[in-house]
């Protein structure tokens, strides 16, 4: 299909290409009336879709006519007449086409000139190339059918909580006794009380009561011998 359309527009385009635009007596001249014109339509290769194109003064014209008054310079039944000083005429068709200049004497001292245009297709603009079906999409995927639910089933969505956050650890105190002795850390004797005071007589008595004391003990030890 692709290779068929590429075909048909090269086609178009080498119709185109072709066609082309004579201007009358060139090189060597124009529409005035000093070149060979049989000669020159001779070494030319019209087809449809070409165009001639005349260039002349005022003193000149354009008569396009039959071939009966071709050979016999005659204006007297013209097919067309222009004397704008540049006549396109488009070649259309194939066949033979007549061309003379109208200004006295000019067609009889050899101002005219004869086309003929070869039998061959005329050249067409190119056209859009035809549209390609559009290629079929896949058909999608039929969805998976869902398992059977029991009777009175009933399908609960499913809520999306945040997560919660990891409860807070608790400080720990670690214990002083990681880090102290055993030695600091047991507990402080208290202080012994202060000394009583004491009186005068047992002041007297704890001093001399021990040296009076003796004396009297040996005395009934001597007595009851």
């Amino acid at each position: 299909m692709k290779a068929a359309i590429c075909i048909a527009a090269a086609a178009a385009l080498i119709h185109v290409v072709t066609a082309a635009d004579y201007i009358v007596g060139d090189p060597t001249g124009g529409w005035q009336g000093r070149t060979d014109y049989k000669a020159w339509a001779a070494a030319q290769s019209f087809a449809p879709g070409d165009t001639l194109t005349f260039k002349y003064s005022a003193y000149h014209n354009v008569v396009e006519v039959t071939a009966d008054d071709y050979e016999a310079c005659s204006t007297a039944n013209p097919v067309s007449f222009d004397n704008s000083g540049l006549t396109t005429v488009a070649l259309t068709a194939p066949g033979k086409r007549y061309f003379i200049c109208g200004g006295p004497g000019h067609c009889q001292n050899g101002m005219k000139v004869e086309v003929d245009i070869a039998d061959r297709p005329a050249p067409t603009a190119p056209s859009s190339p035809p549209q390609l079906p559009p290629t079929p999409l896949s058909p999608a995927p039929a969805p998976a059918a869902e398992p059977p639910r029991h009777a009175g089933h009933k399908r609960h969505k499913k809520w999306h909580s945040p997560p919660k956050p990891a409860p807070a650890m608790a400080p720990v105190v670690q214990s002083a006794e990681l880090y102290l002795p055993v030695a600091a850390l047991a507990p402080m004797a208290s202080p012994p009380p202060p000394p009583t005071p004491m009186s005068s007589g047992a002041v007297w008595h704890a001093k001399w009561g021990g040296a009076t004391l003796g004396p009297v003990a040996l005395w009934f030890a001597v007595l009851a011998l």
